[in-house]
């Protein structure tokens, strides 16, 4: 099940999903790239976590975000300020 989805660039876009396996739900957090017929598809770029480990990765996602928010140039964090 799409959960969310961003571009990453121009050429390829991030794709958050959680998906069953073998009786269990994951999140894949994953990079897509378009083929040759323009569909998109997975690449090997990307983490698949079982969903107790989603604190875990939202903690340290967190913290990247307050160490680079408060290591930013004004610019930056007027980037950041309109992308939340």
């Amino acid at each position: 099940m799409l959960v969310y989805e961003f571009a990453k660039n121009c050429l390829e876009k991030v794709k958050i999903e959680i998906n069953p396996f073998n009786g269990q739900d994951y999140i894949n957090i994953r990079v897509y790239f378009q083929d040759d017929q323009n569909k998109w598809k997975p690449s090997h770029k990307g983490i698949t976590l079982s969903l107790d480990k989603i604190a875990e990765l939202k903690t340290g996602i967190d913290k990247a975000y307050r160490r680079y928010y408060k290591e930013a140039d004004s610019d930056k964090k007027t980037r950041l300020e309109s992308s939340v």
